[in-house]
């Protein structure tokens, strides 16, 4: 039976496979959101940019026209008057190239964030397959493609016949006006279908990067398998990680056992558990645990004990509160100060030894 884990990619993807989809290029991106910013930027531009700009070109062309009708033309002559032409014609029409260069630019940032790779540009030989071309000119996605293209330009069309059919009569009447009244009047009208259009496709466009993210999403996401595959990769197997986990709960408990020595008493319960205590008030102002141990660990515990004649005194309902509720390193909580002091007074009674002050 075929292993469910293999195939079926129900898991959220991990950094390390979004962070290697990204250098490859494979962005979650709508090429709709920057045609309606370039749409919308672009009308707002020529709206507050367009009298200057039709002002300088006006006056460029009055310049160039109102000369003598007789010219003398040589070389030298027209690469003058044309770099003289060009010059005048950038810096017209700089800050609209300007706008619409940062709007790009933003447009890009705003969908996939700052990214440089060369991974797209890579020559893939399968792209080159004749076989492999017809599948993704007739594949599903491509038919998808195109009806999504089929329907924005039913869309747009609609809206420009929306909106000249309401502005039908107010152009009726430009067919006996002055010239300088139908150029302004048509200005205004084709900035304003411009508008609209950038709406329309505005809505387009948010509607396609919701949906282009998700199936970015959706191609993202990994099964059991390749997570476990990835882990693997990433940390070795995870049999030499439990290897790596054990030695160093070994050498761990070695440190803690040779504190063993040390300590002032061991308190047991009494062959479970041993918890040894050390009260020194020159290196801390409270008694703490040195060792702690189970089992196996509580016997040696008491082993070493034994060997460096440490006292070992069996205190079940305190050694199971200092071995759950205190770590090796920290100190005994205050409210068993008093018993711990009554077990020091016996083991300083057993060894003649006096109380620290």
């Amino acid at each position: 039976m075929a292993d469910p884990d293999q195939g079926d990619k129900t898991e959220d993807p991990t950094d390390k496979r979004r962070s290697e989809t990204r250098q490859k290029g494979n962005v979650a991106k709508s090429v709709d959101v920057n045609a309606a910013a370039t749409m919308l930027v672009a009308t707002g531009g020529l709206l507050f940019l367009g009298p200057d700009i039709g002002k300088g070109f006006a006056e460029l062309m009055q310049m160039y026209l109102s000369g003598p009708v007789l010219l003398e033309l040589d070389g030298a002559g027209v690469a003058k008057d044309l770099r003289e032409i060009f010059f005048h014609a950038c810096g017209y029409a700089l800050p609209f190239i300007g706008l619409m260069f940062l709007c790009s630019l933003l447009t890009n940032l705003a969908q996939i964030g700052f990214l440089f790779t060369t991974e797209p540009l890579n020559l893939k030989w399968n792209r080159l397959n004749p076989i492999s071309g017809f599948q993704r000119i007739f594949s599903i996605a491509s038919l998808v493609r195109l009806g999504t293209s089929v329907g924005k330009i039913i869309v747009m069309a609609g809206v420009a016949s929306w909106f000249i059919s309401m502005n039908l009569p107010k152009l009726l009447l430009l067919l006996n006006a002055e010239p300088d009244v139908i150029l302004s009047m048509m200005g205004s009208t084709i900035l304003e279908l411009s508008f609209q259009l950038a709406l329309a496709m505005l809505v387009i466009a948010i509607l396609d990067f919701s949906f282009q993210k998700w199936k970015y999403e959706q191609d993202l996401k990994m099964s059991k398998q390749e997570i476990r595959d990835e882990m693997k990769n990433m940390d070795g197997d995870p049999h030499i990680r439990q290897k790596r986990k054990e030695a160093h709960r070994k050498l761990a408990a070695a440190r803690e056992l040779g504190a063993v020595q040390h300590a002032d008493v061991v308190v047991t319960n009494p062959t479970h558990i041993s918890v040894a205590i050390r009260y020194d008030p020159k290196v801390r102002p409270a008694p703490y645990v040195v060792a702690k141990g189970m089992g196996e660990v509580a016997l040696k515990i008491r082993e070493i004990a034994r060997e460096h004649d440490v006292p070992i005194i069996e205190r079940k309902p305190l050694a199971r509160a200092l071995y759950k509720d205190v770590k090796v390193g920290h100190p005994i909580p205050t409210e068993l100060y008093e018993v711990f002091v009554e077990i020091m007074a016996y083991v300083y009674r057993l060894t003649g030894r006096e109380l620290p002050e």
